[in-house]
């Protein structure tokens, strides 16, 4: 277990609290009722380090689920990922993809890996940001990580392999791109098993962690680069716009002039007639 000696939160007011939970080693939260950990998670500032580490790893989602909100709530992304780290692992790194549900254009993913204590403001979920924001932050990461890696799973593998199989290829494949290597990775939502490190699969990663978060920056604005290169070899799909996504536009084109070479043969909407499993 991460030594809660070597994560810094700020305890606030709640010094009483803190003497009490200050470190991991002595905490049992599975004798503690989900009742008592929310009563004590709606404190008015944030709750000492060695409960939360605890918390996070209690067996019930329901625990963690809570921990992580409160995280969220209260912690900069930054230091939210103290909790992995102690004297022995040093490089978290955090991945996240981008074009999951597109119709069209690949799965890309990222991993990023930050020096402790390094901070970029503003960094966080690729969603909740503007296009111009993504790129300003996007240089900035490039700029201030140890090391960036990206990868990508083209249309007609998602298609043979099935998108699950293929969204995990390309997480896998970003987090074992980077040199150096990370001694601990933590995904958007998917866990990795046989990367040959530890690896966290934690929901709203990519607004709980700063890795995670601009590891979707970095994916989303690869991905949208090329969607712009693949729009202007297929104009009629207008990818600049919807970036390969079911908008009703998008749709009607397909309608209008069938797909192309970049299209998910295996996705709804994208032809009129079920894409046979084998040629």
């Amino acid at each position: 277990m991460v030594a809660a000696e070597q994560i810094w939160f700020s305890i606030g007011e709640n010094q009483e609290m803190g003497e009490k939970y200050g470190s991991c080693k002595d905490i049992r939260t599975i004798e503690m009722s989900v009742q008592e950990i929310r009563k004590i998670l709606k404190t008015k500032s944030p709750c000492p380090p060695g409960l939360i580490e605890a918390l996070v790893r209690d067996p019930r989602k329901t625990v963690r689920k809570m921990a992580f909100a409160h995280m969220r709530k209260f912690r900069d992304l930054a230091e939210n990922e103290r909790i992995f780290r102690d004297h022995d692992r040093k490089l978290i790194a955090g991945a996240d993809e981008a074009g999951r549900g597109s119709l069209a254009g690949p799965i890309v993913a990222a991993a990023v890996m930050f020096e402790p204590g390094v901070k970029i403001k503003g960094v966080d979920d690729s969603k909740l940001l503007t296009p111009s924001r993504r790129e300003e932050l996007y240089d900035e990461i490039m700029e201030k990580a140890i090391s960036v890696s990206v990868s990508f799973v083209d249309a007609h593998l998602i298609d043979i392999w099935g998108l699950q199989a293929m969204n995990l290829k390309a997480l896998g494949d970003a987090i074992l791109g980077l040199d150096p290597s990370c001694e601990c990775a933590i995904c958007d939502n998917y866990k990795l098993d046989g990367l040959g490190i530890p690896s966290f699969g934690i929901p709203m990663a990519d607004s709980t962690f700063q890795s995670v978060a601009a590891a979707s920056i970095v994916a989303k604005v690869e991905r949208d680069r090329v969607m712009l290169s693949l729009h202007a070899r297929y104009p009629q799909y207008n990818f600049e716009y919807n970036k390969g996504y079911a908008t009703p536009e998008h749709l009607k084109a397909l309608e209008l002039y069938g797909p192309s070479d970049f299209h998910r043969l295996t996705f709804r909407g994208v032809l009129r007639e079920e894409a046979p499993l084998w040629e």
